[in-house]
Order: structure tokens, then sequence, then C-alpha cells
């Protein structure tokens, strides 16, 4: 059945109805006879209305091309570029549904898989704006930074009090140079300090140091301990790579001790430091030039008085050993001092010189011309 009415559909698809019973040719118009006998059009079991009405011409009947296609589920549309009248089927429609279909599919697909790659974009720009607010955090805390109040507060809050001695710190620089003032006032702390360890001084300051090392690690840095009492510098030290050079500076004071000590130990009463000696004595001066860290100490010896306890001593590992403890004394205050030095008698003559080398050996050389 369904065949038939395609068959009537191709025939019926050469002509144009009109209303007149007059039909348009390729060129013109004109009249034709035809017959209306109320004839009915049913599609698939179910009659439909037709206006206009459908007619037989030549033994042929004629019916609206349009009802009969809607009728049978194709549509159907004027081309008035080409002068046609166009029918699809519905299988071409659904052809062409299913391929749009495929089409927006694979666009859906496709968008899927950009979404999935816009996603992972957005959640690494997530991670990445998370770390870039951290470093820009970091870099304004840093800004905001004063290495030389935190190096302070770190000082106080560590070595306001070190060895039993109080200690005030003033701190100028930053990052890049930090200059270090360590305070101390002799007048309250000047036995402890004289009787603490320089080793123990230095070992002190290189802990400060590796603090700085391990919080500035650019810095230049170098500092000074000064007594506030004297206004005077006790030590000086500067970072020389990763070492920490601290040399001890000496006062007047520090020379005329040395002396009272030298005098005390090894130039009165030498018969208790050696019988040898007997009722000997000597005096001894110090001249100590701090800027280039040298000593020389002169030992008067009165031949006039001690001449024969000075003739059994002279040139003697006793008279050698003798000025080798004062030598020694004398480093163990100055370590890092030239010493050298000589025994006069009363009148100046010199009786010998003697000097230290870099390795602490003393070298002598008696003189008998006096």
């Amino acid at each position: 059945m369904r065949g038939k009415h395609f068959a009537v559909l191709a025939v019926i698809i050469s002509f144009v109805l009109i209303f007149s019973s007059s039909v348009q040719a390729s060129s013109g118009m004109k009249n034709i006879k035809a017959y209306f006998n109320n004839i009915k059009v049913i599609v698939n079991g179910k009659q439909q209305a037709s206006t206009p009405e459908p007619f037989i011409y030549d033994n042929t009947t004629y019916v609206p091309i349009r009802l009969v296609s809607t009728g049978l589920g194709a549509n159907v549309y004027w081309d008035s570029n080409q002068k046609a009248v166009v029918i699809t089927s519905n299988a071409q429609q659904n052809q062409a549904l299913q391929q749009q279909i495929a089409d927006l599919k694979n666009q859906l697909s496709q968008k899927d898989a950009e979404l999935v790659q816009l996603r992972q974009q957005n959640a690494y720009l997530g991670v990445r704006i998370g770390e870039l607010e951290s470093t820009i955090k970091n870099l304004e805390e840093e800004k905001q930074k004063d290495p030389a109040k935190e190096l302070e507060d770190y000082l106080y809050d560590k070595y306001s009090r070190w060895e039993r001695m109080d200690f005030d710190y003033d701190v100028d620089g930053d990052e890049d140079d930090l200059e270090l003032t360590i305070e101390i006032d002799l007048s309250d702390y000047g036995t402890r300090w004289d009787s603490t360890d320089q080793n123990d001084i230095e070992d002190w300051l290189n802990d400060i140091y590796d603090y700085v090392q391990d919080e500035y690690p650019n810095a230049d840095f170098s500092g000074t301990i000064v007594d506030t009492d004297e206004d005077e510098t006790l030590v000086e030290f500067e970072a020389s790579g990763s070492n920490l050079d601290v040399n001890f500076k000496h006062s007047s004071e520090d020379f005329d001790d040395l002396e009272d000590d030298l005098n005390d130990m090894y130039g009165q009463n030498l018969d208790d430091y050696n019988s040898d000696f007997g009722d000997m004595t000597a005096d001894i001066s110090v001249e100590g030039d701090e800027n280039d860290e040298e000593i020389y100490i002169t030992i008067i010896v009165d031949t006039s008085e001690y001449g024969d306890e000075w003739d059994n001593v002279k040139e003697t590992d006793d008279a050698e050993e003798w000025i080798e403890d004062i030598v020694d004394y004398t480093l163990d205050m100055f370590e890092d001092y030239d010493v050298s030095g000589e025994i006069i008698n009363q009148d100046g003559d010199t009786m010998a010189d003697f000097d230290v080398s870099s390795s602490g050996n003393v070298y002598f050389d008696w003189d008998y011309t006096y």
C-alpha cells in the first residue's frame, strides 16, 4: 500500500495544481478539462482533508502534493531558485539527523576533552597562584625585616649575661653588612674579664658568627668589644670567609700589669725562683706597641752589686730558662705579639740580646764586651 502511494506521489510531482482548473506549463498557461468527483485521499488508512479538491484529468488523478507527502511523513518545500518542489523522506531526514547527532556527539567529546584539560590547567594554575602568593608574602616579610634589630634581639635573648658578666649589644647595617658592638663595664667586671680565657672569648664570638652565617649568609660581619668605663676597645673581630679573625687589644695598663707581674715573679727574690741566682735581683721594664703588636723587654742587673751572682749564671741553661719563662709568660698575655729584649747592666751596657721566632723559640746572643 505504501509503495502505491509513492507511485502516485511520483506521478503528481510533475504537476502543479491550480484552483481555476488551469495548469502552468513551462512557458505559459493553458486551459484543461478536469473531472471532480468528490475524490478522497486516504493515507495509511486515514482520510486526509484536501483543499483544493483532487480531480481527474486525461485519465490521471491529481491530488495536492503537500497533502500526500506530509501524510507519508515527508517534508515538502518550494525552491524558488530552482523552481522545484523538493520532497525529503523520513529516511533522508533520519540520516541527516543521525549525522547531526554524530557531529554533535563528536563536538561534545572534544569539548569534554577541552574541559578536562582546562580543569587540569585550572588546578595547576591554582597551585602556582598559591606558590606565588606565598613567595610574595615571604618577599614582603623579608622586605620588612630589620637584620640589625633581629640580631640585637637574638643576642640579648641568648647572651645578655655571659660568664656571669652583663653585656649590651648595638648592631648597625643590613643583610649585606652587619657591624656589632659589644659593650661591657670593666669597672664592674674587670677582674672577671681579665680572668676569662681568651679561647673562651673566641669561641663565644664564633658562636655568634655561626648564627650570623645561618641567618644572613651574604653579610660581611665585623665588630668590637669595648669597655664603656674607659671607652677603650678590648677586642676587634672580622669575618674572613668561614672564619672569624679575633684580635685582642691591649692598653698601656696591660703593659704595666705585665711589667709588675714579671718583676714580682722573675725580678725579685730570684733565689726563690732558682737558688743558683743567689741573692741577685733584676729590674724588668716593658715597652709595648699596640699598633705593631710588639713588646720589648729590658732586664737590668746591677753587676756592681751582683757581679759574682751574674758571673755564675750568665750563658748557662739556668739563665736561658729564666729568659724563656719571662717570654712564655709574656706570650700568654699577648699571644700574637712579637717579643724581643735585652739584658743590660746598671750602666746600660748590653750583656745579652734575645729574640723570639714565629714558632716560639728563644734565640740568645751573649755579649762579653761590657
